[in-house]
């Protein structure tokens, strides 16, 4: 199982998408958001197998933001994919 960052289903609202893989299965994603766009900051957010989303903080920069979700992948016993 591995972190896989998917730049391809970044846009909009969504900064930054990382996907925890096993084979084709996704087990669990972690979500960095701007809201930007409706006066707010940005969010990170974790999400897995139960449907239930985790706030995992508000920001008042994304590279805060950023920095939230790189401590939430360290902190997971899995790898992130390089590239």
């Amino acid at each position: 199982m591995h972190w896989q960052r998917r730049r391809d289903l970044e846009g909009g609202k969504e900064l930054g998408v990382w996907l925890l893989v096993d084979d084709d299965s996704v087990e669990r994603e972690l979500y960095v958001e701007s809201h930007e766009y409706r006066g707010g900051n940005f969010d990170v957010y974790t999400t897995g197998g139960d449907d239930e989303w985790n706030h995992e903080g508000e920001f008042e920069t994304s590279r805060a933001a950023f920095e939230r979700a790189l401590d939430v992948l360290e902190a997971s016993p899995h790898p992130v994919e390089d590239g």
